[in-house]
């Protein structure tokens, strides 16, 4: 496995095992499995992470709010 599909599964680890319904309806950026920025706008969100992170692999992820379904 690549160092970067590392990174993604660390990521995404994270997102689906981490409760985050505190970023409800939010845009979040995820660094080596931790939220590093959060907020309205996806753009606003990446900017700041990789302002925050510029040699990093950020996800970028809305999170859900209760009434919406993922299948």
């Amino acid at each position: 496995m690549s160092e970067v599909e590392e990174i993604k599964d660390k990521n995404y680890e994270f997102y689906i095992n981490a409760d985050l319904s505190e970023y409800a309806g939010k845009w979040i950026a995820i660094v080596d499995g931790k939220v590093v920025a959060s907020g309205d706008r996806a753009d606003e969100v990446g900017m700041e992470a990789e302002r925050k992170y510029p040699n990093k692999k950020i996800a970028l992820v809305k999170i859900p709010t209760g009434d919406t379904l993922i299948l």
